[in-house]
This record gives C-alpha cells, structure tokens and sequence, in this order.
C-alpha cells in the first residue's frame, strides 16, 4: 500500500499505468466523437480533445470496475468513461465561458479560439456526444446515472452564479454547491464503476457515496490551491476564485472565527482583491486564524470516510491504488 504521504500526481500516474488497456480504449472511444463529427465541428474537436485533464474521474471508474471477483467488459468500462469525460470536458468549455477564462491547462480557451457563440455549441456537441457513449449500454442505469450528474452540474452552476459576491454565503449552501458542481460527476464515475464490477445495490451505493466524499474533499483541496496553499507548479493563476466573488472554505472559516472589526476589514480586503495588491493581507488574516488548516482537516475528514468504504472492498491491487489515491489526495500540488 502506497503511503500517505506519496506525491498524488505519482499515484495517479501509478493508478492510470494499472488500468492502461481501458484508458487507451477510452481516448480511442473519445477521439472516434471527433473523427466523426461533422465538419466544421471535427476539427476544433480535435483541437479540443488534445490537451487531456488528469483523467481522475475515469481512473476512479476503471479501478472500482476491476475490484469485482469478474473482470468487466473492456469496452462498456471504455464507454462509461468516455461518457464521464466528455461530460466534464463539456462542463469546463462552458465554466471557462462563463468565468471568463483565458487559458486551460497552458492553452487558449474555447471561447478565446473560436468566440463564445462557437464555444458554447462546441461544449453542447460534446455534452450530447457523451450521452450518446452510453446510449447502447445494457445495464439501463448507466445513461441514467449520467443524466442525473448532468443535471446535478448545471445547477450547481446557477446557485454559484446566484450566490457569486455573497460573503454571507452559509456552509450549506457552499455545501450544495460543490456537491453538485465538482463530487456530483465523481460520484456518478463511482457508481457506474461499482456497476460495471458486478457489485449488489447497497456496495453500489457506498461506492456513490465514496466517490462523493472524494469529491468533496477534491474541490475543497482545489480551494485551498486557489490561494497557493500547498501548491506546486499550479496551472491556473491564484486568487482566480475571490476574483470571480466566489467564497470558498477557508473564507468561511475565517468568518466563523472572527470579531465584527475583523470581518469588517477582510471584507474590504476583498472587495479590492481583483485591482488592489491586498493578495498578502489577506493571506497573512487567513493564516492567523488557521482558516487553511481547518478547511485542510475537513477535506481529509472526508477522505477517511472515503477510506472506510474503500475497505469494504474486495483486497486486490486495484483496491490498492484507489486506496493510494484517497491517502495521498490531500496533498497534491494542482
């Protein structure tokens, strides 16, 4: 078993090599969307699929799929995860739109390249064409399980639109939020991985609930790296988050924690965080009150509970490595 405090990204790398015959099925699933597209569609989604995403929710989905006492079908397994990635990638192109992003991963945006109208139809072909990976699968609850993390995505979209700029924002509803925007998908990727392994309905549902306690933990890490708290060679630019008036954890605790006056100045603080130079303050306030440390400790609060139905399932090298993931995911770099 890989120790907790192995880099994440190795055991990601680890993980993917474990489970590599169905990840190289998947890219050929995924990349077939593109061959055939029509045209004037082809080839931005070619463009498009180039830059690969770590493949985290589709490495999840691999390994549950192989710790059955059966080895599942490569190409359902390869299809369910097409399926799960194009749905995230069709979330980002339309996330990017919205936020205003310019670069991904080192590269131009959709909407930069071709415009917002284009990139906007773009990310709806690909939300249709990951509907379509999972229209011929057997077991009918997969198509649905896809559908309902969909829906889960885009409403997790609109409370953020409707709470951006809310430093009132309670814990439930921040709760809700990253629920659905960012453990809904790892959860759906969860689920059909205990379906492909043959797993009874109540193992099923734990490893939903697995993959939501990851998910969780996984988008409040993201918080955490959004202010450069842990961060190594972070591909995105910090304080992305306050600047679009998206309250996160580590804010949250910090107005838990603190005295009128105080929350008073931050809120200053952050009214000026996209033009002023006031990133150190507010960082030097947040530390003080180790707004960082608890929200660090809730994330890992959620991977031990993802770590205790990881235990419940059969002990083999693929059980191993989601063990690996889960141990070492609270101190990735980006």
């Amino acid at each position: 078993m890989t120790p907790s405090k192995a880099d994440f990204q190795a055991v990601l790398g680890q993980a993917r090599d474990l489970v590599r015959n169905q990840l190289d099925l998947t890219e050929k699933t995924i990349l077939r969307v593109a061959e055939t597209a029509p045209a004037g569609i082809a080839d931005r989604l070619q463009t498009l699929f180039e830059t690969k995403g770590k493949r985290i929710r589709s490495t999840l989905l691999c390994l549950i799929s192989n710790c059955g006492n059966v080895a599942p079908d490569a190409s359902r397994v390869a299809h369910a995860c097409a399926s799960v990635e194009l749905l995230h990638l069709a979330s980002l192109v339309h996330d990017d739109i919205i936020d205003g992003t310019e670069l991904r991963r080192g590269k131009a945006t959709a909407h930069k390249k071709w415009g917002t109208q284009v990139a906007v139809l773009v990310g709806d072909y690909v939300l249709s064409q990951s509907m379509r990976c999972v229209i011929d699968e057997r077991d009918r609850e997969v198509p649905v399980v896809i559908s309902d993390a969909a829906d889960k995505l885009i409403v997790g979209e609109i409370m953020e639109l409707d709470h951006c700029g809310e430093l009132g924002l309670s814990r439930e509803t921040y709760n809700e939020i990253i629920d659905a925007k960012t453990a809904a998908l790892i959860e759906a990727a969860s689920r059909i991985g205990g379906i492909m392994a043959g797993f009874d309905k109540p193992l099923i549902d734990e490893c939903a609930k697995m993959g939501a306690h990851f998910g969780l933990a996984f988008q409040i890490i993201d918080d955490l790296l959004d202010y450069g708290y842990g961060s190594k060679n972070l591909d995105k630019a910090k304080f992305t988050d306050l600047s679009n008036g998206l309250i996160t954890l580590p804010l949250l605790y910090y107005f838990e924690d603190c005295n009128a006056d105080e929350r008073s100045e931050m809120e200053s603080l952050i009214k000026r965080v996209a033009t002023d130079d006031v990133a150190g303050e507010i960082l030097a306030r947040l530390n003080a009150k180790k707004s960082f440390d608890k929200a660090k400790a809730e994330a890992q609060e959620h991977l031990e509970q993802a770590l205790q139905i990881a235990d419940k399932f059969p002990k083999n090298n693929f059980t191993g490595e989601i063990v690996a993931m889960f141990s070492s995911m609270s101190d990735r770099g980006n």
